[in-house]
């Protein structure tokens, strides 16, 4: 990795960031082009050799802590979504109700049909919010990079026998003992992590046999990024990495030792997310 790089960005100067090679199969597409969904300075590549998609920078772990933590790139993204589609962007946030007039997935719901108690882990836990409405049988810990979330979601979580802890995640992970874990949460995370790989190998290694993963990423392969384009909502830059399709997503949990289950509704091409439940047989 060329670890000297830097990057000149409008709303946080100029920034060190880490060269990526294909995070799923290791390739590097140094020489292949930019597709169109890339966003100055943020290049977007689609691997040569697997078709992954994913942005060939990251700035580095360190400047997520507090520089360039999710709650101050939110409203950087905020800020671009409303130039790039201000009438829809207006419309959509006033009327985020919506959202709520059908019943909608949880970690939860996944989890606790599962899974009746035990160790429940949140990876990019944010606040813990996401672990709050889990049983007293649960006992809630989380990973978090935002010094100022994992700090409130540390204090949650230690009133109920857990705790967070502030760092990356394939670090963090390095704090729990092999099969500690009896589900995990990975909600709106994987697409944000530099090492997604690294991480679901280190998840592995930490779940109990036949423990389960929820994911829940964008569906770079839906109808609606081909329809909307550059405007697609799936679209966050830098902070979205990773763009996952059904397939690129089963292969990454494959290769880390996972069996990977959508359902019937899990991956559906007209929904701009999808979610997936990953298995540790043993």
């Amino acid at each position: 990795m060329d670890l000297g790089a830097t990057i000149d960005t409008e709303h946080f100067g100029t920034i060190p960031v880490r060269h990526r090679i294909c995070p799923l199969c290791g390739c590097n597409n140094d020489l292949a082009p930019a597709i169109r969904y890339s966003h100055r300075p943020w290049v977007v590549k689609e691997c040569a050799n697997c078709r992954f998609v994913y942005i060939d920078h990251t700035p580095h772990y360190e400047l997520q802590f507090e520089t360039m933590a999710w709650e101050r790139t939110t409203k950087v993204e905020e800020h671009r979504r409303a130039e790039l589609r201000p009438i829809s962007y207006k419309a959509s946030k006033r009327t985020r109700f919506r959202l709520h007039l059908l019943p909608k997935r949880t970690m939860l719901g996944f989890i606790a049909a599962r899974v009746g108690s035990g160790n429940v882990l949140d990876l990019g836990c944010g606040d813990g919010a996401a672990l709050a409405s889990f049983p007293v049988a649960f006992t809630p810990f989380g990973i978090e990079i935002s010094s100022q979330s994992a700090a409130i979601a540390d204090r949650a979580f230690r009133s109920r026998g857990g705790y967070a802890v502030n760092a990356p995640c394939v670090e963090g992970l390095r704090h729990f003992p092999e099969g500690f874990f009896a589900a995990a949460a990975l909600r709106s995370y994987l697409e944000h992590e530099a090492a997604p790989l690294a991480v679901l190998e280190n998840l592995h290694r930490a779940l109990a046999p036949n423990g389960i993963a929820v994911v829940k990423v964008p569906n770079y392969g839906s109808l609606n990024r081909r329809v909307m384009g550059r405007r697609w909502c799936g679209f966050r830059y830098p902070d979205h990495l990773n763009y996952f399709t059904p397939a690129t997503l089963r292969t990454m949990a494959t290769k880390t030792g996972f069996e990977t289950h959508f359902g019937i509704t899990g991956r559906l091409p007209t929904s701009d997310n999808m979610w997936a439940l990953l298995t540790k047989r043993g």
